[in-house]
């Protein structure tokens, strides 16, 4: 009897920083997106740009850095005993 080796996919945040070239000039964004992996996140990434420039015909699009958020943080850094004062 043969097993299935099921893997899970995990859902992770993604920080993804562009520009984008419209009609209307350069626009820097910095989003974070949901997805599995790099494909899923380009996925999302294309329906977002959509919804934000749905009257340009063409938009020119460079990605300066799409990373996976790690989420490791040393809480010890933190000061959590206190409060934050500007």
């Amino acid at each position: 009897m043969e097993q299935k080796s099921l893997s899970r996919q995990v859902v992770g945040e993604w920080l993804v920083e562009y520009t984008v070239e419209s009609s209307k000039g350069y626009e820097h964004h910095l989003d974070i997106i949901e997805a599995i992996g790099v494909k899923e996140v380009q996925i999302n990434l294309f329906s977002q740009l959509r919804n934000r420039y749905p009257s340009e015909a063409r938009i020119e699009v460079t990605i300066l850095m799409l990373e996976i958020v790690q989420n490791n943080a040393e809480i010890d850094l933190f000061n959590t005993q206190e409060d934050y004062i500007p």
